[in-house]
């Protein structure tokens, strides 16, 4: 019976695990190129003999991995010049105060010195590794190969980079951007086109996230019912059954 306790504890934590990262994604449904967080888990039974030579069954529940799904989210469009999307895979860019990250959120803006910068004030960088200089006044356009034109003036090139296997080489930090895991370097993509006036959307959708979070919630409540059957078990077999004899 103290088995059973444990594997349903066990598995209300994972639940629980589950929960928050569904909630997470929820949460984050309206984030420009936000990747939503999957996990998967694993399940475990040992059957053996005890000191008794009875047959004793442990169970446990655990959390195997938690990666985030970088397929493509929708693209949106704005008709904002300084909003811009990656069609397929890749990132743009960065400069932050801790490095260089990267990012899918293409809501651009120009700063007090002229240069394309995040909604946090993230410089966004060119090929040549410098921030995006735009000028301070004047049009302002992105062709689809990512080259940026002020002016009619060809200025820059948009480093749009990517990575060989981003589950392993990736880390999700705050302001949707993410980081080289172990100093990765990138490759520089190809195929990657940009799309000028349009946002990607995120691809954690509403309606699944609030299917998942009903199915945990159950699986919760089960569990909890299974945790009070063997507590009133327990309960039973110290109180009425020890008292025999």
């Amino acid at each position: 019976m103290v088995n059973g306790l444990y594997s349903a504890r066990n598995g209300m934590m994972l639940l629980q695990e589950m929960m928050d990262n569904t909630a997470h994604n929820l949460s984050n449904a309206n984030t420009t190129g936000f990747k939503r967080s999957l996990m998967a888990s694993i399940a475990q039974v040992d059957i053996k003999r005890n000191d008794e030579l009875k047959l004793h069954q442990d169970e446990d529940h655990q959390m195997s991995e938690n990666y985030i799904d970088y397929s493509q989210g929708s693209l949106i469009i704005t008709e904002n010049p300084f909003d811009l999307a990656l069609e397929s895979s890749g990132f743009f860019e960065v400069e932050t105060e801790h490095g260089i990250r990267y990012t899918r959120n293409g809501s651009f803006t120009r700063n007090g010195m002229g240069e394309l910068v995040t909604m946090q004030g993230f410089k966004v960088l060119g090929e040549d590794g410098l921030p995006i200089d735009l000028n301070e006044s004047g049009t302002f356009s992105v062709s689809p190969s990512g080259r940026v034109y002020a002016d009619g003036q060809e200025v820059s090139k948009l480093s749009i980079v990517d990575f060989e296997d981003k589950r392993t080489q990736l880390v999700r930090e705050g302001f949707n951007l993410y980081y080289a895991k172990n100093g990765e370097e990138p490759i520089r993509t190809i195929n990657t086109a940009v799309k000028q006036g349009f946002l990607e959307a995120s691809n954690a959708s509403v309606i699944d996230s609030m299917v998942e979070m009903i199915r945990f919630q159950r699986n919760y409540e089960a569990n909890q019912k299974s945790i009070q059957s063997e507590d009133e078990t327990l309960t039973k077999a110290v109180n009425d059954i020890g008292r025999v004899g």
